[in-house]
């Protein structure tokens, strides 16, 4: 009876998952790469829409370069060196 449960279990959690990747909506892709103080780097964002994937792949490249709040928050409304999304 234990190894049915077992069984039903990781049955159900199998078909969860198929349905969670097949629903994921995450269709463009963008890679954004910041220069400040000197310092470079890249970094790239899966999301549902554009705007949402440049901020995320944006926010992923200053917290490699930029050290502490400030300098996060001064790296964030840094212009992009390089901006590349596909849909």
């Amino acid at each position: 009876m234990a190894r049915i449960a077992i069984g039903l279990a990781l049955g159900v959690a199998f078909v969860a998952a198929v349905i969670l990747f097949a629903l994921d909506a995450t269709n463009v892709e963008c890679e954004i790469c910041v220069d400040y103080k000197g310092r470079h780097a890249c970094s790239t964002a899966r999301a549902a829409d554009r705007a949402t994937a440049e901020m995320q792949a944006h926010s992923g490249a200053c917290s490699q370069i930029a050290g502490g709040v400030t300098e996060t928050l001064e790296c964030d409304r840094t212009v992009a060196s390089l901006e590349r999304c596909s849909e």
